[in-house]
């Protein structure tokens, strides 16, 4: 079990990892602004790339999926993850008085790219295997 842990963190979790790190780099820069956007693409990107990763390295423990199982059960995760990244903004706006988000259109925007990239990097994921 700790060993698959340790294969998580290291064949998984350095995508969002490091999308966290250049938000937190974007974010005091001047153009955070402008690049909002492609953060959450590149977010929806690296979870998708999580999840798909971490179901097979789970697979030998919880079983494995065919592999269409497993995109639509990494997209779904990704989305379902997206949303509740923009619940917890939302939660967050109202209880420390903050403007995380900025109306409905922001919010939208923003599930629209992470959607947006999880579906490329799964769709690009598909492709290189097949080679």
């Amino acid at each position: 079990m700790r060993l698959s842990f340790v294969r998580l963190l290291r064949e998984a979790a350095w995508a969002p990892v490091a999308v966290l790190v250049l938000n937190a780099i974007i974010v005091r820069s001047p153009y955070a602004r402008e690049l909002y956007w492609p953060l959450h693409v590149f977010g929806g990107a690296a979870l998708a790339f999580f999840f798909f990763q971490a179901i097979g390295i789970a697979g030998s423990s919880l079983g494995r999926l065919r592999p269409l199982g497993r995109y639509v059960m990494a997209f779904t995760l990704a989305c379902t993850f997206a949303l509740l990244w923009e619940i917890g903004e939302f939660v967050w706006d109202d209880i420390a008085g903050t403007s995380l988000q900025e109306g409905l259109a922001d919010t939208m925007i923003d599930l629209i790219c992470d959607l947006a990239g999880a579906g490329v990097a799964l769709g690009l994921i598909a492709v290189s295997g097949r080679r």
